[in-house]
């Protein structure tokens, strides 16, 4: 279902991002599905979360952005340095943060909508983003990052933590993206979290024509290349 949104993010030279999850499967649904973004530190993967809440946004879905490792304002300057400026969409409640840095780290609020103050159970994630969710219709959801919370949670039931939380964000008619570090766990916690998420992402900086590079590994329901793809944001 997709609704018209109130403010307009493009315009004839709003830089845009390539290529997206539309860009790399066949057919298919692609929403209600749970993605998982895998690439070593600075290859790409938050600026290319930040670009699939930027065209979810022009195409009228609302956004949550759930923060763990840097501040809402840091993403927020990100975004409107890539020509994403989300401010206006913050007063309507169509782009939301939910700040799981500031209150631990003792930094102060940016004007978040939501505090996470324990990443140490996801279960007060869900409680917090569900309440944000309240009234959005087919949202899209990023969570950065899920290895700063499989980090500091029960590794023997953050597994099933999550896959919890992300089916019941699918059963809803929304979408969640997490980002997981490489080079941080061990080959069997990339291995199960990655079988949770409905599609998976690769990110490469090894690239010869940009500086990064992403292919799709696999999506349930549907055919992918598995061909390495360069990352680039130019004009439309």
């Amino acid at each position: 279902m997709e609704k018209e949104a109130t403010q307009s993010m493009s315009t004839s030279s709003n830089p845009i991002a390539s290529p997206m999850i539309s860009d790399l499967v066949k057919f298919g649904q692609l929403t209600q599905v749970s993605y998982m973004l895998l690439g070593p530190l600075g290859s790409g993967k938050t600026t290319y979360a930040e670009a699939f809440l930027a065209e979810g946004l022009k195409l009228g879905f609302p956004a949550i952005f759930v923060t763990t490792d840097v501040s809402p304002r840091v993403i927020r300057n990100d975004m409107s340095r890539h020509g994403w400026s989300v401010e206006e969409y913050e007063l309507s409640s169509q782009f939301i943060f939910i700040d799981g840095y500031s209150e631990r780290m003792g930094a102060p609020m940016t004007g978040a909508s939501y505090s996470l103050s324990k990443i140490d159970d996801i279960s007060e994630l869900g409680i917090i983003l569900f309440d944000a969710l309240e009234g959005l219709v087919c949202a899209r959801i990023v969570v950065d990052s899920l290895s700063t919370l499989i980090l500091h949670s029960n590794p023997l039931t953050m597994p099933r933590s999550m896959q919890r939380l992300s089916g019941r964000v699918t059963q809803n008619s929304h979408s969640i993206m997490f980002i997981l570090e490489e080079g941080v766990h061990d080959d069997k916690t990339y291995a199960t979290f990655s079988y949770l998420a409905d599609a998976v992402l690769r990110f490469n900086t090894d690239c010869e024509d940009s500086k990064f590079c992403v292919r799709m590994e696999r999506m349930r329901g549907t055919d992918t290349s598995r061909e390495w793809h360069p990352f680039i944001i130019g004009s439309k």
